[in-house]
């Protein structure tokens, strides 16, 4: 029995570990969001997957 209880315990630690780690690695970046709002509009979904509208 102790090992079906093992294993989900395990996983929740491995994903918190995980989530914490890329939350780290994300701050320790250099992420400015002063730069992000400045190429805020080529940064959209449309520009992303190539979606051009002709006029």
């Amino acid at each position: 029995m102790k090992s079906k209880l093992l294993l989900p315990k395990l996983a929740t630690y491995l994903i918190g570990a995980g989530v914490i780690l890329m939350m780290l690695g994300y701050a320790l970046s250099g992420f400015s969001t002063d730069r992000y709002h400045m190429y805020q509009d080529e940064r959209h979904w449309y520009n992303v997957v190539g979606f051009y509208i002709d006029d």
